[in-house]
C-alpha cells in the first residue's frame, strides 16, 4: 500500500520543504533561461515554488496545472502506447516547459521546470529530470523512519 503525501506526517512535510524551495532557487541561478521551477502534489498543492520576476503565474497555479497534465500525459501514454509517460514537454514560441514526476515511492509529487526559448529544449529537460532526482533524494532525507 502506497502512502500519499497528505498521508505522511505534516511535520516530515514541512521539513523538507524549506530545503527544496533553496534547490530550486539553487537551479534557477544555475541558467538564466530558467524562469520557473515549482514541485508540488500529484493533486495540485503548490510545495516548494522558485520563479523569476518576470514569471507570468502564480506557484499554486502552476502546481494545478503540472497536475492535470501529468494526468493527462499519464493517461495518453497508457492508452496510446501502453506505456508509462516518464516526463511531458510544452513546447511553445517563448521556450519550454517540461513536466515529471519526482521519483519517490508514494510518487506524489510532481516537478515542472520552464525556460526562454533563450535555452536548448534538452537541457531545459536534464534540468527537470535532474532535478526531481535530487528532490527525490530530499524527500528521502526527511522520510519517516
Amino acid at each position: 500500500m502506497s502512502t500519499s503525501p497528505d498521508s505522511a506526517p505534516r511535520e516530515a512535510l514541512r521539513a523538507w520543504q524549506p530545503r527544496a524551495e533553496r534547490y530550486l532557487g539553487a537551479l534557477l541561478d544555475r541558467s538564466t533561461a530558467l524562469r520557473f521551477a515549482c514541485v508540488g502534489t500529484a493533486d495540485g498543492r503548490v510545495l516548494a515554488n522558485a520563479a523569476r520576476a518576470s514569471a507570468h503565474s502564480t506557484g499554486e497555479r502552476i502546481a494545478a496545472m503540472t497536475s492535470s497534465l501529468v494526468a493527462l500525459s499519464e493517461s495518453f501514454a497508457k492508452d496510446a502506447l501502453h506505456s508509462h509517460c516518464t516526463h511531458s514537454v510544452v513546447s511553445t514560441g517563448h521556450g519550454a516547459i517540461v513536466v515529471v514526476r519526482v521519483p519517490e515511492p508514494a510518487r506524489g509529487y510532481v516537478l515542472s521546470v520552464a525556460s526562454d526559448g533563450s535555452e536548448v529544449m534538452a537541457l531545459t529537460l536534464r534540468s527537470a529530470l535532474d532535478g526531481a532526482d535530487r528532490l527525490a533524494q530530499i524527500i528521502a532525507g526527511f522520510a519517516p523512519g
